[in-house]
C-alpha cells in the first residue's frame, strides 16, 4: 500500500483556541498555502483572525503565519476565507466580516508574489446582492479558474424571505460567485433550486472535469446525511444534473473535491469528507472515473478523527493534500498521499 503521511498542523496556543474552516491553495509555482479562521473561542461568532502559511517543500514544513484579516471590536468575526489563482498568476482571497450582516462586508485581497504580500482589502459587498440575503459566506475551501479564465467561488446565504433570525445560518441556498476579468469585478451567479431531497444546501466545493465542465458537490441541511451534486459548463449558470448523491454518506459537514490526472491513470474526480452518517470522524478520500456519477476508489485517512475536510492536488507531483479538523477544530492535520494510495472499493 502506498505511503500515507499525516502531519499535525495547528493546535491550541496562547492566542487561539481553535483553527477552523481550513483551506488549501497550490500555486502555479508549487507553493502550498494553507489558511484558516484562527478563533479565540470555538463558536462561529467569536473573535478571530484569518492567517495563512506557505510551504515550498511539498508540505514538509510551513513558514510563519501571514495575517490576512483581524477581528475587531466592531466586527469580531472574519470568516470563510477562500483562495484561488487566476490565469495570470495573481492569487485572490475572498472573505467576510460577520457574514456580511450588522455592517459587515465581503472583501477581496490579492497577491502578486506567490502569497508573500497582499493588497489592501477591497469592499465587494455590493456584488453579493445584499438586499437578497442576511448571512452570506464564501466556500469554504478554495475556488477555481475555469478554462475560459473565469474565477469561480462557491457561496451560500440565508435569503431574507425565510424570515430567519438575523444571525441564523439556515435555511440556506447556494450558488457561485464569479469574476470574468481576473478579479476586477465580481458577480453573483445562479442560485440552485431547492427540493425535499436537497434541503438547505450550503458549504459547496467545486472542481473541473476533463472537458472543463464544473462539478459541484454540496453539504445539505435538514438532517440529510448525504451529499448533493450538480454540473455547469460555466460554473455560474445553466446548472444541470442537480440531484442527491446518496452513495456519499455525510454527517452534514464540509467536504471537498479536486481532480487528478496521474500518469497512466484515468482522469479522476476526488471527494474527501467524514464518511459517517452520524459523527465527524472517518476522514476518507474517494475517487470517481465517471465525472462523479459513481465512486470506485477509496482510501481511509483517519478513522477516529474528523471535522471540516479540505483537499487540493499538486498537478505537477500529483500529490493529494487533505487538510482536516479534529475535535471541532481544536487541532488540524495534513494528510499527504498519491493516487496509488486509492484502492478499488
Amino acid at each position: 500500500m502506498s505511503e500515507l503521511k499525516i502531519l499535525d498542523i495547528w493546535s491550541p496556543d496562547k492566542k487561539y483556541a481553535n483553527h477552523r474552516i481550513p483551506g488549501i491553495l497550490i500555486t502555479s509555482l508549487g507553493t502550498i498555502i494553507i489558511y484558516n479562521e484562527a478563533r479565540r473561542e470555538a463558536n462561529d461568532w467569536s473573535l478571530m483572525d484569518i492567517f495563512a502559511q506557505r510551504s515550498v517543500d511539498g508540505g514538509e514544513s510551513f513558514g510563519a503565519p501571514i495575517v490576512l484579516a483581524e477581528g475587531t471590536v466592531e466586527h469580531k468575526t472574519v470568516n470563510n476565507p477562500v483562495m484561488m489563482q487566476d490565469k495570470n498568476g495573481r492569487i485572490h482571497l475572498l472573505f467576510c466580516e460577520d457574514y456580511t450582516i450588522n455592517g459587515g462586508r465581503a472583501l477581496h485581497r490579492y497577491s502578486d508574489d506567490d502569497g508573500i504580500s497582499w493588497s489592501e482589502a477591497e469592499d465587494i459587498t455590493a456584488s453579493t446582492d445584499p438586499e437578497y440575503h442576511n448571512a452570506f459566506a464564501f466556500g469554504p475551501g478554495h475556488g477555481i479558474c475555469t478554462p475560459a479564465g473565469d474565477l469561480v467561488v462557491p457561496v451560500w446565504m440565508v435569503p431574507k424571505y425565510y424570515e430567519s433570525p438575523l444571525m441564523s445560518h439556515m435555511p440556506s441556498v447556494m450558488g457561485t460567485f464569479y469574476s470574468s476579468d481576473c478579479g476586477k469585478s465580481w458577480r453573483l451567479g445562479e442560485i440552485l433550486p431547492l427540493s425535499v431531497d436537497l434541503f438547505s444546501p450550503n458549504e459547496t466545493a467545486l472542481t473541473l472535469l476533463e472537458d472543463g465542465t464544473v462539478y459541484l458537490n454540496c453539504r445539505l441541511g435538514g438532517g440529510l446525511r448525504y451529499r448533493g451534486r450538480a454540473y455547469s459548463k460555466t460554473g455560474y449558470s445553466n446548472w444541470y444534473g442537480y440531484e442527491p448523491d446518496k452513495s456519499l454518506h455525510d454527517p452534514s459537514c464540509f467536504g471537498s473535491v479536486a481532480s487528478i490526472r496521474a500518469e497512466g491513470k484515468p482522469f479522476t474526480v476526488l471527494f474527501a469528507n467524514c464518511e459517517n452518517k452520524g459523527v465527524r470522524a472517518n476522514v476518507t478520500v474517494k475517487g470517481s472515473v465517471d465525472s462523479g456519477k459513481t465512486w470506485t476508489l477509496r482510501r481511509e485517512i483517519d478513522a477516529e478523527r474528523g471535522g471540516y475536510v479540505e483537499m487540493n492536488v499538486d498537478p505537477v507531483s500529483n500529490k493529494i493534500y487533505v487538510l482536516y479538523e479534529s475535535a471541532w477544530g481544536t487541532n488540524c492535520h495534513l494528510a499527504i498521499l498519491d493516487y496509488d494510495a486509492l484502492l478499488p472499493i
